[in-house]
């Protein structure tokens, strides 16, 4: 590994790496007191994603006092919808001006470039890139186009389940079909975007993806996935693929084209890695888990560290931070990670 290389990035890049990299899902949030400060003086998440000064603040702020080994752009997966007409406003989650349930919906959504559309986050940006040190790059991301359209597509309601995509791909293929084709569109100028800002590396996010059957993720999901992290491949930058809930996707994971697969905790780990030797895996620890006393909570981190002793493992949580996470375990959690070493 290059003295220089980040430890994250190396480890992306399935090199051995001197101690494990550590960073969060959702790691700038309602656990640090900073950033619910913030917050209140601020009054609006809309503006504090939004305003290239609040944003960078944000981003850094894990960095700064939990010590994590990336940055995350602070932004929303809803970031790129708004421009494509279809504006969001967040009540305390995102409400969105209309719901996709027709041909004539999808028709008032439209492409764009993110260049100029979007020419607040390449600031944000290039003021992260600015302050951070050279050892903990920025990672940037887009929300997968099925997960998006899960949200788009639920006709207004907000059920637990959203089931209005799933039902619409039953109802009306084409239309639910154009929605996502439309959403792979943005998603892939979007994320070139962020690389031309400065993003070192890249996550897409794909929690809904689980609600697919193997069958329908492999015919729905997969050749659009393929196409974005097939573009993504010419960037230079490691990219990596959150697939929630998908421990019956596994068989089919190897094919979306990622370097990196982050998984959640009911996924098995060890599978995953005898699957496919040396090909990178993030994650997998259960985010309810730190709810745990500390010592609980150090036990439960060393038993994974142990588990994948010898991997090219990013540890992560198996989805984000839970807002009411005692602060005190995600600290213990990430100095845990930081000192383990194999065999220790």
């Amino acid at each position: 590994m290059s003295a220089r290389e980040p430890l994250f990035l190396a480890a992306c890049r399935g090199k051995t790496t001197v101690r494990r990299p550590v960073w969060l899902m959702r790691q700038a949030g309602r656990i640090l007191a900073p950033y619910r400060d913030l917050k209140e003086q601020v009054g609006s998440i809309e503006l504090m994603f939004r305003d290239p000064a609040i944003a960078t603040e944000v981003t850094l702020m894990p960095v700064e006092l939990l010590g994590v080994d990336a940055a995350i752009l602070f932004a929303d997966i809803f970031t790129p919808v708004d421009p494509m007409g279809c504006s969001v406003t967040f009540d305390p989650g995102p409400v969105l001006e209309f719901y996709v349930s027709t041909p004539e919906d999808v028709a008032r959504l439209h492409t764009f470039d993110a260049e100029s559309e979007l020419s607040y986050v390449a600031d944000i940006i290039g003021r992260i890139r600015g302050q951070l040190p050279e050892s903990v790059p920025l990672i940037g991301f887009a929300g997968s186009p099925f997960t998006l359209a899960t949200y788009m597509a639920e006709t207004g309601g907000r059920g637990r389940e959203f089931t209005g995509l799933r039902r619409l791909l039953h109802t009306n293929p084409a239309t639910a079909l154009a929605l996502i084709d439309k959403l792979t569109d943005v998603a892939i100028d979007y994320l070139s975007m962020q690389v031309r800002a400065g993003a070192q590396a890249l996550q897409l996010f794909d929690t809904w993806i689980g609600a697919l059957s193997l069958a329908d993720f492999e015919a729905i999901a997969l050749p659009r996935l393929q196409r974005i992290f097939q573009h993504l491949s010419s960037l230079g930058v490691p990219t990596i693929y959150y697939a929630n809930d998908a421990a019956h996707l596994v068989s089919a994971l190897d094919r979306v084209g990622a370097d990196v697969l982050s998984v959640d905790w009911r996924t098995d780990i060890v599978d995953l890695f005898a699957r496919k030797p040396g090909r990178p895996v993030q994650g997998n620890f259960d985010p309810l888990a730190l709810f745990a006393a500390p010592d609980v909570v150090e036990a439960g981190v060393r038993e994974l560290l142990q588990r994948t002793d010898g991997q090219p493992h990013i540890f992560n949580l198996g989805h984000g931070v839970h807002p009411e996470t005692p602060y005190d375990s995600v600290v213990r959690l990430v100095e845990t990670v930081k000192n383990h070493h194999p065999g220790t």
